[in-house]
């Protein structure tokens, strides 16, 4: 029966060396698993980080793009507004001056006018040329003038004469 005690003493020892190699070898492929996971994780996290970095750098360019097109745009509108404001400013001050010249050439020929009225109602010493309604003529004298008919080549003048 020893022989038997010893045999269950040493397959008691065996298995206990077979379990504590087996944990051994248990943790050091666990280790290795956990090392290759670790280094797995890390890869996927480096690759992740530069997804975003190249995603945050393409975001970045984009919105730059965007920033000089709306500059661009804006630029082109204000210089726009800019320039169809000269346009009507330089049509404005030209229709003003060409009105102006239109204002001072009327003024100089009614005054022109008002002069040549003056000299011929002095030569005519007022008398006036009025129409009525119903087509009669008539010729009105100023206030103190008297007339002299005149026979002259077969016609009557008239001649004016102040009292």
């Amino acid at each position: 029966m020893s022989s038997l005690l010893t045999l269950a003493k040493d397959l008691e020892q065996q298995s206990k060396a077979r379990q504590q190699s087996t944990g051994e070898m248990l943790k050091a492929a666990f280790s290795e698993h956990e090392q290759s996971v670790r280094a797995e994780l890390s890869a996927s996290a480096r690759r992740i980080s530069d997804a975003i970095l190249a995603h945050e750098q393409s975001m970045s360019e984009a919105m730059e793009k965007n920033r000089r097109s709306v500059l661009r745009t804006a630029g082109r509108t204000w210089l726009t507004i800019l320039m169809v404001s000269a346009l009507l400013i330089g049509t404005s001050g030209s229709i003003l001056w060409w009105q102006g010249q239109q204002i001072t050439d009327n003024y100089t020929h009614l005054r022109q006018q008002e002069d040549t009225l003056a000299k011929m109602t002095a030569r005519t010493w007022g008398v006036r040329y009025q129409e009525s309604s119903d087509g009669r003529r008539f010729l009105i004298l100023p206030p103190g003038m008297q007339t002299e008919a005149i026979p002259y080549d077969g016609t009557t003048w008239i001649r004016l004469k102040q009292e």
